[in-house]
Order: structure tokens, then C-alpha cells, then sequence
């Protein structure tokens, strides 16, 4: 225990303790009263309270079994519901343990997992140990001295769980997760490398003027400076043709989430251009934001983002892409659209598409929508697409009308819809019922929302 350790909780991880000792037979040594310690020595006083000293030492001395061997670069994922039965009448949930090598969004991540199949999470524990493991990857006692390696011990308890083949189902997409985890990075540094490779593709000679190369540049050292989370990368070469284009990946140039071999996900196959697409693709443009077609299963469970960044030949003629998957972070959405590269510019030109007065009313209501327009719509939406859309928000005047803004995903896969409500009218209810004339009207498969709501008379 330490100093700052609040004397409720070191009395009842005490408690803990002795219950460890009943359940063991044997008196709780050093290692594993340390092991407790330093188990629950993050969670809070009131999970703690809430629940049996005996249940909870059952659980860590089910963990810590479970976690006894552990083969490098492996997962420990087992659920723990027959080691627990009996210890006491408390045990209602089902018990997830999982043992990994400690990594970036871990916690999040399998919650997520749990959230993608429905089931709730009413406890999470998740110390970060020093364990020393032998050669066959069982744990040395006495681990926590010097020398050990860093691992992220977590337990979940969550809705019971009775079907097997749930549980299977459980299990294989948590041991997924950990793995879409584990290669996101293992390969950040060199999804970095091959960020650095495209901008310096952009200086390379036969790039277009009018491909805004320097601004595409910006965003890229942007994005590797900490503004975007790296989950993915493959290049691609575009074959052109007579009629049809062939957008061809180049399979071994995978990193991350696209790596080559992954087990359970296909190969990549070549993409098919004609019409608009074929347009699209030779377009020279020298950067494309856009959203995938998948859902992040790191981190967070939105839609990933997609940056194109293409590659010209001599004459100017798009070659091929960059393709980096990942996600913006909070400080991309933070962050004023006015001192983001590729943003300054399109609100510079948006605003000198209205020719508002300084100083007038519409110049600081064009000015307010701009900064808290979605920031993935800035990304993605062309400034003639914004210009319309924005032009009809700042024609609202703060009215207390409805009103709706699309955008076409310039791939055909989706519409972007901005739906302006009255505040003092909207809810959940109204929310879904929008949800649902959208998904029916649009043809829709799934709907992905978000809610703002600030002191506008406008949700």
C-alpha cells in the first residue's frame, strides 16, 4: 500500500486477503498479498464495497491461475465462471480474465468488443503488472521484483453468459480484438515511415499544380504529428484501361489492420473504376478524406477514417495511393478548422464565397457555423458541397424550424445527412424517428449518429 491509498480501501483489500487465505488453505504469503495489492489497487472504493471480500478474492486467485502461463506475443482470454461457482451465491455474471502484453487502448478496445455483441459491463479491473515468466512462459515467483516485463491483466464481469456457443462467440471476437490491437502497434512506427514515404512522393516532379500538393504535405506531417491514430496502411496502383480502370493493391505492402495473412480476413481483391469512380480516381487531387467502409474495432468503434494520399507519374497522371486507415483524435476535432492544413484553406475560400461584409451579421454567424461544422464534413465535403450546405445553415437565423443538409459520398457508399431540429422539441424519440425516415428514404443499411447540442435554439 502506499501513502495515498485511501484507508477504506486498504481495510478492505486487507479483508481480501484474509478471505484469500480461507480460500487457499494456506496462509496468503508475501507474493500473494502483494499480487492483491497491486490487483485492486485501482479500483474504486465503491466496486469494492459492493462485493464480497471472498468473491472478490475468488476472482483474483482465478485470474492469477488463469495467467500462471503465458507464451510471448500470446493472449490469455478464459472465462472463469466454473473456477468462481461455489465460492459464494454472489456470483450472478459472467467473468472474462484476459493476460496480454500491456498496450495502447486495450480497455477500450475489448470494451468495445463486449458493446459490438450487446452484453453489459458492470466491473472492470485492469492492474498494470510486472511479471517475470520463464522461458516456457510460466510465472517466476516473487515476479513483481526487477527485471519484470509489463502486462495488462483485465477482468470483465459482465452479463451471464449460459449458451456455449455465446461464450465461444465471446471469446473469438475478444481474442480478434486483441490481435487487431496487437499489429495497430506493432506497426504504428512503420505506418509512420510510409506516411513520411507519401509526402515526400508529393515532391516528386510531373505532381500537378493543381493537385494542392503543399497543402496535402501539411496534413500529412499533421497527421503523424499526433493528430491522427494509425491503424492501417496498403499501397494501391491504378491500372488504367480503355473502358475500365483496375485499382490493384499491393498485398505485401500491408501494415496493421491490412496486413497480408491475417487469419479470418480475405485477401484484397482488385477494385473495378468505371464511370464516376474512374473519374474520381484519376482525379489529381493530391489527398482524399473520406470514411471506410468498416468499423474500428480499436479504440473507438465509429467508422475508420480514410486518407488517400496519391502518386503522380511524369506527365501528372494519377499512379496509384497511400491508403492510411486510422481514426482523428480528440485534439484533430478540437482544434480550430482555421490552423488545420487542407481545412484553412476551404474555409478560406468558403468565406470568400459569400463576400459577407466584416463586422456584419452574417460574416459572425458564417464565422460561428464554421467553427462548430462537424470537422469530418470539413474533411470530406468539396467546397461547392459546403458552400451549399453552409449557405442554408446560416440562412436558418437561429429559427426554430427543421431542416436537413446531405452530401454524397463521392464513392457511392453513403450520405452524409445534417439534420437541424428545434432544441426544446428534440430527444431520443425524435432521434430515432429522423434515424428511421432517413435509413428508409436513403435506402440505408446502418445509421452512425452524433447529438450537438450548445446554446443554439438549434439541435
Amino acid at each position: 500500500m502506499t501513502a495515498e491509498t485511501p484507508a477504506a480501501r486498504t481495510r478492505f483489500i486487507e479483508r481480501i486477503i484474509v478471505a484469500a487465505r480461507g480460500l487457499t488453505r494456506t496462509s496468503a504469503g508475501p507474493d500473494t498479498a502483494g499480487f492483491i495489492t497491486r490487483y485492486f489497487m485501482g479500483v474504486a472504493a465503491e466496486d469494492l464495497l459492493a462485493r464480497d471480500p471472498r468473491y472478490l478474492a475468488g476472482v483474483a486467485l482465478a485470474h492469477r491461475r488463469a495467467g500462471a502461463t503465458r507464451r510471448a506475443g500470446h493472449a490469455v482470454v478464459r472465462v472463469l465462471d466454473a473456477e468462481i461457482a461455489g465460492v459464494t451465491r454472489e456470483h450472478r455474471h459472467t467473468l472474462v480474465a484476459v493476460v496480454t502484453d500491456d498496450m495502447p487502448f486495450l480497455v477500450d478496445s475489448l470494451q468495445l468488443a463486449f458493446g459490438g455483441l450487446g452484453v453489459g459491463v458492470h466491473l472492470i479491473i485492469h492492474p498494470q503488472l510486472q511479471v517475470r515468466r520463464d522461458r516456457s512462459g510460466r510465472i517466476v515467483a516473487g515476479s513483481a521484483a526487477a527485471g519484470g516485463r509489463s502486462e495488462s491483466w483485465q477482468l470483465f464481469e459482465v452479463d451471464r453468459q449460459i449458451d456455449p456457443a455465446r461464450l465461444r462467440l465471446l471469446t473469438g471476437t475478444l481474442n480478434a480484438t486483441l490481435a487487431d490491437v496487437r499489429v495497430a502497434v506493432a506497426d504504428w512506427q512503420p505506418m509512420l515511415e510510409q506516411a513520411g514515404i507519401a509526402a515526400r512522393d508529393l515532391d516528386a516532379p510531373g505532381v500537378p499544380q493543381a493537385a494542392n500538393a503543399a497543402e496535402a504535405r501539411a496534413l500529412i506531417e499533421w497527421m503523424a504529428a499526433g493528430q491522427f491514430t494509425f491503424l492501417g496502411y496498403r499501397h494501391y496502383r491504378l491500372r488504367r484501361g480503355a473502358r475500365r480502370d483496375l485499382l490493384l493493391p499491393r498485398i505485401a505492402s500491408g501494415l496493421g489492420l491490412l496486413r497480408p495473412g491475417r487469419p479470418g480476413v480475405a485477401a484484397p481483391t482488385p477494385t473495378v473504376l468505371t464511370g464516376a469512380l474512374r473519374r474520381e480516381a484519376r482525379a489529381a487531387h493530391a489527398v482524399l478524406v473520406t470514411k471506410a467502409n468498416s468499423r474500428a474495432t480499436v479504440h473507438r468503434g465509429s467508422y475508420l477514417d480514410y486518407v488517400g494520399v496519391r502518386t503522380f507519374d511524369g506527365r501528372g497522371r494519377v499512379t496509384g495511393e497511400h491508403r492510411f486507415l486510422g481514426l482523428w483524435t480528440s485534439s484533430a476535432y478540437e482544434s480550430s478548422p482555421r490552423t488545420i492544413p487542407l481545412l484553412k484553406d476551404k474555409i478560406e475560400a468558403i468565406i470568400g464565397a459569400f463576400d459577407a461584409p466584416r463586422g456584419s451579421h452574417d460574416a459572425k454567424a458564417l464565422a460561428h457555423v464554421l467553427e462548430t461544422y462537424p470537422r469530418d464534413e470539413l474533411f470530406q465535403g468539396t467546397v461547392a458541397e459546403l458552400v451549399r450546405n453552409v449557405r442554408g445553415i446560416v440562412n436558418l437565423y437561429e429559427r426554430s424550424q427543421v431542416r436537413l443538409f446531405t452530401r454524397r459520398d463521392p464513392f457511392g457508399r453513403f450520405y452524409s445527412c445534417l439534420v437541424y431540429v428545434p432544441r426544446d422539441r428534440y430527444d431520443s424519440r425524435v432521434r430515432s424517428r429522423i434515424e428511421t425516415v432517413l435509413r428508409a428514404e436513403l435506402g440505408g443499411t446502418a445509421v452512425e449518429s452524433q447529438v450537438q447540442i450548445s446554446e443554439s435554439t438549434l439541435a
